[in-house]
């Protein structure tokens, strides 16, 4: 559930202006500034996900490398100053550091800082490269952005294409993070054929979909247990996405009303439906229905 704080940036003095600011600008979500730093956010998630995808291509890699580093100490930078900003204006600030969101933002940029040092306690961390991936999880702040909108939403139109904006972020978010744990799972494996990312996106793709071609599979334990967990939430997003297709074609044949509103009528008074059949809310089948309905649910005649 969104949160809407009382924020005022034209009174006060200067200090009091840019802190009001800088709260709406991260906490009310209705407010004009947070949906265009959102927007901001989201574009720089992308980007930051597509640079981390291709920074694995070796050919890629090895001909942007300067740019490479450039672009992601800069996204680093942003990254950074939106987790500081978070805990600035975070309502409870240690629910916020020890949450899900507060430490995906860290994770996400601590590798990188963690590759400027020589400090012997982080050599581990920076020998482990596979952190870097934790970016690609902060896509699924989109879809809680996405969820959130969902819940305000009271048109059903609406609610349909958030449906499907939220069944395309996870879709993509288990490709992205499936392909790359794929990757780092087998890249070192002699002959392996997940020589990159992009690469492990076609397996995932195949296996998300059960089309199961066989030209790529794992080889390590790692893989595999990978690979299982892949299976299953391919299953949980074809149960989504049956769920959004059910709730389309119930919309393109009733309209907008919910099945659950429907009213049925007295059985004694189904010969009196019979005779207004041809009137609106009211079938031949002796059932109630709702006014923007174009098809009975019932017995799938035609309402005229």
């Amino acid at each position: 559930m969104s949160t809407s704080l009382t924020t005022n940036p034209a009174t006060g003095t200067w200090l009091q202006r840019i802190d009001a600011g800088v709260r709406a600008a991260f906490q009310d979500h209705h407010s004009a500034v947070f949906q265009r730093i959102s927007r901001l956010l989201t574009t720089l998630i992308f980007a930051s996900i597509f640079f981390t995808v291709m920074d694995t291509v070796a050919s890629f890699r090895e001909q942007y490398s300067v740019y490479l580093d450039i672009v992601e100490w800069v996204l680093v930078g942003i990254f950074t100053v939106e987790y500081l900003l978070n805990i600035y204006t975070a309502p409870d600030r240690k629910a916020y550091v020890l949450g899900v969101w507060g430490i995906i933002d860290l994770i996400s940029v601590l590798p990188s800082y963690a590759n400027l040092g020589n400090i012997a306690g982080l050599k581990v961390l920076r020998q482990l490269r596979i952190l870097r991936f934790m970016r690609i999880l902060r896509i699924l702040k989109l879809a809680r952005g996405v969820t959130q909108q969902l819940g305000e939403t009271k048109n059903a139109e609406a609610n349909v294409r958030m449906n499907l904006t939220i069944y395309g972020v996870s879709l993509f978010t288990v490709i992205m993070i499936s392909s790359t744990l794929m990757y780092f799972a087998e890249h070192l494996n002699e002959g392996t054929q997940f020589t990159s990312i992009p690469q492990a996106m076609w397996w995932s793709v195949v296996t998300i979909t059960t089309v199961g071609y066989g030209d790529m599979y794992p080889a390590t334990v790692a893989g595999r247990l990978v690979a299982a967990v892949t299976m299953f939430a391919g299953l949980c997003l074809f149960a989504v996405l049956f769920n959004v297709v059910g709730k389309v074609l119930m919309k393109a044949l009733f309209g907008q009303g919910d099945l659950d509103s429907t009213t049925h009528a007295d059985p004694a008074a189904a010969p009196v439906a019979a005779a207004k059949a041809g009137t609106a809310g009211n079938c031949a089948c002796g059932r109630g229905l709702a006014a923007d309905w174009r098809l009975c649910p019932h017995c799938g005649l035609l309402v005229n």
